[in-house]
């Protein structure tokens, strides 16, 4: 089953979070964080993302944000997250990892067409660079 299809309880939520769980009904009631309706309507439950989520707001307010701060800047990183997935997504073509480095390739370059771009990291520094492409 793929991450994103895990499903939680709000009991669940809390132990691996640390949040209580009135904490959590609590910044579900002011539109932090949302869950979905279980089977048989009683009990809330909590996808992947959301528990992430969570985690997050946690981690803000335990570095000092009000709880409004914290919410605000997890909904940021989380909308970042879900463009740097959504870029990958797209453009991802191979990956290859030795000791030495990592060769990302991102595909097909616009401007010439017949290259792909490709991401590479040696030494701990990344570069880029422009291979023939592999269509």
């Amino acid at each position: 089953m793929p991450i994103e299809k895990l499903i939680l309880g709000i009991g669940d939520v809390a132990a691996a979070t640390g949040v209580s769980q009135s904490q959590i009904r609590y910044w579900e009631s002011k539109g932090y964080i949302h869950s979905e309706a279980s089977s048989d309507g009683k009990n809330r439950k909590f996808s992947y993302k959301t528990v992430l989520k969570v985690q997050q707001i946690k981690t803000y307010l335990d570095d000092g944000y009000t709880l409004v701060g914290a919410a605000k800047l997890s909904h940021k990183r989380g909308t970042y997250f879900d463009m740097l997935r959504s870029f990958f997504e797209g453009r991802f073509v191979t990956m290859a990892v030795t000791d030495e480095q990592t060769q990302i390739n991102l595909g097909t370059f616009d401007p010439e067409p017949d290259k792909d771009l490709v991401a590479e990291r040696i030494d701990g520094k990344w570069t880029f660079k422009l291979i023939a492409g592999t269509k």
